[in-house]
């Protein structure tokens, strides 16, 4: 996304204290109204209201980040008053900072962006819950059967501090072990994760589904998926800052209706949802699209609050990374009111019937 600056992309990280992240902005928000005729007629009456435009980003190639792209291409942004540019950037670590700056108003990202923000001092809150439990499935190299094996080898993560990095630690806790029992690598994207786990520079990674599909076709095999341990850890969701929030919370409200609907017809259209994942992830593996949809069809909430217990979870995670998140409570990082607006409403159960 060669839209954002340097200077911002610079200024942001410093302000993370190292961590690099990318983010949306929108404009303000306008309503057109005719105004009365000068010879005294009735005044005409009230045009539709223009969109607020809004950009926003989704961070990972994999499906759980796929809500947007299906809500763009179903209309439903534009159904609720927002104009949408979306855009792809490359993970939180590039998503947060543009955020910060304001230009982005929007991004879909991990929890753990949102603790490593706020322990850097700025007030990004997650408004909606997509994700709320880790879900990645460890892919090896041959003759590691285990996580076990796995101690004094290389494991590829997207970046340090990045999701499917902290997914590690409950991994190696699990199995009674430690992070410093692996080395870990940054290979950048999932891609590069595979590339390494192929080449054997590396014995394992952790990915999302449906990315686990390309790195089995690669020549690895799977021997974990965490979601059976079915732990709290919140994953993706809506971050935005708390001041644009506050600014443009229409704006923010029809997004989150948007993805609501968009939950919904991933539940109830499984073939519009796969060629969805075919169009944005560009893989018409039948094998790949399968697991795409059904990894999420269960775990996609009807009302997508963010996970107390989850952020608290992802809390204790980043603190391993930056001691200054220690001391944050899951409180000042969820703002649930939105979605609980939209439920009272009841605008989000006649969208699952």
């Amino acid at each position: 996304m060669d839209r954002i600056s340097r200077r911002t992309f610079l200024r942001s990280s410093a302000a993370l204290g190292g961590l690099t992240i990318i983010t949306a902005c929108a404009g303000p928000s306008a309503t057109q109204t005719a105004s009365p005729a000068a010879s005294g007629a009735s005044a005409a009456p009230t045009a539709t209201p223009t969109p607020v435009k809004v950009k926003a980003a989704w961070v990972a190639m994999t499906s759980n980040q796929m809500l947007w792209p299906l809500a763009a291409d179903a209309g439903y942004f534009g159904k609720y008053g927002v104009d949408l540019d979306l855009s792809y950037v490359n993970g939180s670590s590039t998503a947060v900072p543009a955020l910060l700056s304001g230009e982005l108003g929007a991004v879909s990202v991990a929890g753990s962006a949102v603790v490593s923000a706020q322990a850097g001092g700025q007030d990004v809150v997650m408004v909606a819950g997509f994700v709320n439990k880790a879900i990645f499935r460890v892919v090896s190299a041959a003759g590691i059967n285990s996580i076990a094996d796995l101690k004094g080898k290389s494991v590829a993560v997207t970046r340090i501090g990045n999701a499917d990095y902290f997914a590690w630690q409950t991994i190696v806790t699990r199995n009674g072990m430690k992070m410093d029992d692996i080395k870990f690598v940054s290979a950048n994207d999932v891609p590069g994760q595979v590339t390494l786990l192929k080449s054997g520079n590396v014995q394992a990674i952790a990915v999302s589904p449906p990315n686990n599909i390309t790195a089995l076709q690669a020549g690895g095999h799977e021997i974990l998926d965490t979601a059976t341990f079915d732990d709290p850890e919140q994953n993706v969701g809506i971050a935005v800052t708390r001041e644009y929030l506050t600014k443009n919370r229409a704006a923010v409200t029809g997004i989150v209706k948007a993805s609501i609907e968009a939950i919904a017809r991933w539940k109830k259209d499984p073939a519009f949802a796969k060629g969805v994942i075919a169009k944005y992830l560009k893989n018409n593996d039948p094998q790949f699209l399968d697991v795409g949809y059904s990894a999420y069809v269960d775990v996609f909430p009807q009302a997508p609050y963010p996970s107390d217990a989850g952020v608290q979870k992802v809390i204790e995670e980043v603190t391993t990374q930056n001691p200054k998140a220690k001391d944050l409570k899951p409180a000042q990082l969820i703002d649930r009111s939105i979605v609980q607006e939209l439920e009272s409403s009841g605008f989000i159960a006649p969208l699952f019937k």
